[in-house]
């Protein structure tokens, strides 16, 4: 007897080899939104077109290989308690970093500031902040420190106790402001790893109150983040392709471990827009109407001989080139010769783009991209019935690239 279809659950597990046979998905069980959907699954069939004696002679179709796609819809809902003290990294963290490439804390432990400059401030701990990662400091919201104000920052470098910021904060530290860790989520750039860098395969298993589906080989070919403008709720969307799959009978409902934290709205954050090597935060905070993200997924399945299963066609998979565009929207400035934005527009300095979506301890996301350089000039229109002005630019590998994290040209944060 069908069951409501409402039913269901996603369960994954990391692959050692691409598409191999296991029956084991116990890593996590995902936190998906929505329905679970294996109506993208495909096994084709193809006419035998062979000549016939009869205007309707036919003969039995091919059955030829397995693949198709799944999406899996979950909220970002920061890191899902306060980094304060000595964070791990949680279960859907991971599982994000093996879509987008690598996944790390910024520091193993929290710390607090002791004074120095806004863009310059010392710490309590020594050296403990890796180079190009995030962090969050102070305190945010109705109880905002006007230092730090619980938005995110990217750092530069830590030294002894000198953390040099590539994102000043609003105002000097004062003693005892929090410096929180951050999971960060990036794109490999080194050549060996990133481009044309070796995938490692998923395996999922779908799960309804009918039909289950074990599904191998199972690689990301794309994303789409929603939920970025204030007062929304941010999320991500991500297609998987699968290599091939099995009609499995599972228990369900699922005893898979599952982590589920609501996420925080987008409210409370800023948008930090500067000249690369430029800190400091005068000019450079932003009064956004919307803000989002466009990040293509460069994803190629490898077809080839030598398959586990004898309807499998692709056998791996490996990265290529991200395409990340970032846009926002502004109200037009007064009357002026030289618009801010246009000006983005016609000039051709790269700049540097932090955004803080919440900063709810716990529930906060934000996104650092250290080189964008701007792909249109922004004319005014009519949005709202307000006279606004837009601007896109595209996200490429930061200056400094002594490692991915330094290099990387995208950089979310959850904290």
């Amino acid at each position: 007897m069908a069951s409501p279809a409402a039913l269901g659950s996603i369960e994954y597990a990391a692959e050692t080899n691409f598409a191999e046979v296991s029956t084991a998905f116990a890593t996590h069980r995902i936190p998906v939104i929505g329905m679970v959907d294996a109506s993208g699954l495909t096994w084709a069939k193809e006419d035998s077109g062979r000549v016939e004696q009869f205007r309707q002679g036919g003969s039995p179709h091919v059955l030829m290989g397995q693949g198709g796609s799944f999406t899996t819809k979950i909220d970002l809902c920061g890191h899902g308690a306060t980094t304060a003290g000595s964070p791990t990294l949680d279960a859907i963290e991971t599982f994000l970093g093996l879509v987008i490439g690598n996944i790390a804390l910024s520091s193993a432990a929290s710390t607090t500031l002791t004074g120095g400059t806004a863009a310059v401030p010392t710490t309590t701990a020594s050296g403990t902040f890796s180079a190009g990662g995030l962090c969050r400091v102070g305190v945010g919201g109705i109880a905002a420190d006007t230092r730090g104000n619980g938005q995110f920052h990217a750092i530069g470098t830590h030294v002894t106790t000198t953390l040099t910021l590539l994102t000043a904060l609003n105002g000097a530290a004062t003693n005892g402001d929090v410096l929180f860790p951050a999971a960060m989520i990036y794109p490999s750039e080194t050549p060996s790893v990133g481009l044309n860098g070796t995938v490692p395969g998923l395996r999922f298993r779908l799960l309804t109150a009918n039909l289950q589906y074990a599904c191998h080989g199972c690689y990301p070919t794309a994303v789409s983040f929603t939920g970025f403008n204030t007062g929304e709720r941010p999320q991500i969307t991500i297609t998987w392709a699968v290599s091939r799959w099995d009609s499995v009978v599972a228990t369900f409902p699922s005893a898979v471990a599952s982590n589920q934290y609501n996420p925080a709205m987008v409210a409370a954050g800023s948008l930090f827009v500067a000249d690369v090597g430029t800190s400091s935060r005068s000019g450079a905070a932003r009064i956004y109407r919307n803000f989002s993200i466009d990040y293509t997924l460069g994803m190629v399945g490898l077809p080839g001989p030598g398959g586990v299963g004898i309807y499998q066609s692709i056998v791996g998979c490996r990265r290529t080139v991200d395409k990340i565009k970032v846009s926002w929207t502004e109200d037009a400035d007064a009357a002026t010769a030289t618009p801010v934005l246009q000006g983005y527009g016609t000039g051709s300095t790269s700049k540097h783009v932090l955004w803080t979506g919440s900063v709810t301890a716990g529930s906060a996301i934000g996104i650092y991209m250290p080189k964008v350089c701007i792909s249109s000039v922004g004319v005014q229109k009519m949005d709202g019935d307000i006279n606004r002005i837009s601007v896109e630019g595209m996200a490429y590998t930061g200056g400094t690239t002594t490692n991915d994290l330094t290099a990387s040209a995208f950089r979310l944060g959850m904290a």
